[in-house]
């Protein structure tokens, strides 16, 4: 389901549980329909930025924005 494991609110996503490697609770952020994706760690100060042209054809990410967000997580 879209957002699972994360609550909505301020204009972006916030992760409530750990559903993913990368899904760290806290982890604030935004995934663009048109393959954008941004997210801040405040936890750890992380911030990700990746900017494609890679546009969302489902509820679930691109695989390049999943690999993206698996190598920033073991980063």
């Amino acid at each position: 389901m879209f957002l699972e494991g994360q609550g909505w609110g301020f204009g972006g996503s916030v992760d409530i549980n750990r559903t993913n490697p990368w899904n760290t609770p806290g982890r604030y952020g935004w995934v663009g329909g048109t393959g954008t994706a941004a997210h801040v760690i405040p936890a750890t100060g992380a911030v990700t930025i990746l900017l494609t042209q890679v546009a969302a054809t489902g509820p679930v990410p691109a695989p390049v924005i999943r690999e993206f967000w698996r190598y920033a997580a073991n980063a």
